[in-house]
């Protein structure tokens, strides 16, 4: 067992497994320990994110996620910062190093010094052995007092609180990204448990954020689970300013609540503590899609794949951003290569489906969509898709099946689902109703275009089609321009084959085309 002295401050103790900073004690969980130790023990080489998993984990299956999230809790612990690191640095793409100068201290293999052992004389031999039983008492002395040093130290920073906090964190997370409905309730039991153990640890309250955000996005979940996503990722930003996770999960809060400037505000705040997060940037890169800002959406989306290209996120978002830029040839072998990879993402397979939608292909998304379904019967954006291609096909009464359907769970597409199910059955009081409840929504700060759009056809279908096509023209404006949505409504009128509103539908192709990337000619 060794000692280092670690930059000018840190302290390593690899014996009696002890951090020292500036004199004092620094009590780290038994990963954060192992992670330290390696990344010191191999300064200043790069150890790749496999070897560290296997240091760190032993034999247990972790993602690079948990990796991350480690090594921004050991930089919580040592008060070092991705900015300005004096510890610890990313490597792009390969792993993480320690950059602050090591030196060896101390080691248990130090050499026994025997020069001069044969000039003894024996009367100093004598002397010696009989000093032997008075050494031997005082090393035995010495020996004990350090086990009790030792054993206390222990106690202190390896208590059962603090390793069963460990446990349920970790159990946690990897029941999370297991990504199924009941493996996500099952973390957030584990979550809430290790919030017992730990109140004051911010780690925790981002993880049973995600996974209440988890469950409103993919698995039916209604408003409340919203809600108290919300609201664990504002306690855990609370506790832990520094922590990128913490931040991440408010930005997702903000994004799912349609609040696309304060979702990409607390993203770049993650994005600078933790620069090389793919996963960050991909989210980032979704809010900018919804304002209408491709060019800074396709660098964050690009980046991301770069920094994460295993991650089916930061896939999808790639293609999501091609479809949502009209490179349609680009997005399709975008998806086809995603879902090669991770054929069962449920995020790849869902922006698939709504691509297939917009070029047209409207029976490849049906069958995609019930395979989707079979499989993940709770996702409300599966029925909601399903219902918008079944509408295409004319199969009026089985899309109104899967309108109610998308409208019973809860999700983002509950109200667009309520407004087209209301609008087929021509109920005009809860269209009324709905039309309301869209501009609260308005009102209270929600950017989603999607709304302006279902206000133009609670208009249409209450026969305010001047109104409706205002609406309609302005939804554009902000950024909303599926063309399908336009040309299958869920209402019949003859202000659809107008001038007017073809005068629309070729604003909307105008845009759509100003969506593409230009080339730019070289200077001369």
């Amino acid at each position: 067992m060794d000692v280092f002295k670690v930059g000018n401050d840190l302290t390593l103790d690899t014996l009696n497994r002890k951090v020292v900073k500036n004199g004092d004690n620094i009590p780290l969980p038994e990963l954060s320990y192992r992670l330290l130790k390696v990344l010191v023990e191999n300064a200043p080489n790069i150890v790749t994110h496999d070897q560290l998993i296997e240091a760190v984990w032993k034999e247990r299956v972790v993602s690079d996620e948990n990796l991350k999230k480690r090594v921004s809790r050991l930089r919580e612990s040592l008060s070092d910062t991705y900015s300005e690191p004096k510890y610890i640095v990313a490597e792009r793409g390969m792993g993480y190093r320690c950059i602050a100068p090591v030196a060896k201290v101390m080691s248990s293999e130090g050499n026994n010094n025997n020069d001069g052992a044969d000039s003894q004389s024996t009367s100093s031999n004598k002397r010696s052995i009989s000093r032997l039983p008075v050494v031997s008492f005082l090393a035995l002395g010495l020996l004990a007092i350090g086990t009790i040093l030792f054993l206390i130290f222990n106690l202190q920073n390896e208590s059962p609180f603090n390793q069963r906090n460990e446990d349920l964190s970790y159990k946690a997370a990897q029941y999370y990204f297991k990504y199924t409905e009941k493996d996500n309730d099952t973390a957030i039991s584990l979550y809430q448990d290790a919030i017992d153990s730990a109140p004051e640890e911010a780690s925790n309250y981002s993880g049973l954020a995600d996974a209440y955000l988890q469950g409103y996005w993919h698995y039916g979940k209604n408003e409340t689970w919203l809600e108290l996503g919300k609201k664990y990722a504002e306690k855990a930003v609370l506790l832990d300013d520094n922590l990128a996770w913490s931040h991440k999960s408010l930005g997702l809060a903000y994004y799912l609540s349609g609040q696309f400037e304060n979702s990409i505000a607390s993203f770049n705040l993650a994005r600078q503590i933790e620069p090389n997060w793919g996963e960050v940037s991909a989210y980032t890169s979704l809010a900018h899609i919804q304002l209408g800002h491709l060019i800074e959406a396709h660098k964050l989306a690009t980046s991301a794949v770069e920094l994460d290209p295993g991650n089916p996120l930061t896939n999808a978002s790639l293609g999501e951003l091609y479809r949502q830029s009209y490179r349609f040839s680009a997005a399709e072998e975008q998806f086809k290569e995603t879902l090669n990879k991770e054929p069962n993402s449920l995020i790849s397979r869902l922006f698939f489906s709504e691509y297939l939608l917009a070029s047209g292909r409207h029976i490849e998304a049906i069958s995609l969509l019930r395979e989707v379904i079979k499989k993940e019967q709770y996702s409300q954006q599966a029925h909601w898709l399903m219902g918008m291609a079944l509408l295409i096909d004319t199969q009026t009464e089985e899309s109104i099946n899967e309108f109610a359907e998308a409208s019973r769970l809860g999700g983002r597409y509950s109200l667009p689902a309520k407004v087209y199910l209301a609008a087929l059955k021509m109920d005009s009081s809860k269209l009324t109703d709905l039309g309301e409840q869209v501009a609260e929504l308005k009102f209270n700060g929600n950017q989603w275009a999607e709304l302006t759009f279902l206000e133009g056809i609670v208009l249409m279908a209450n026969n305010q089609t001047e109104r409706a096509t205002e609406k309609f023209k302005l939804a554009v404006t902000e950024g909303f321009t599926p063309t399908y949505r336009f040309t299958h409504l869920p209402v019949s009128s003859s202000v659809a084959t107008s001038n007017r509103f073809n005068r629309l539908l070729n604003l909307i192709e105008s845009k759509n085309r100003g969506k593409m990337p230009k080339r730019i000619p070289p200077t001369t």
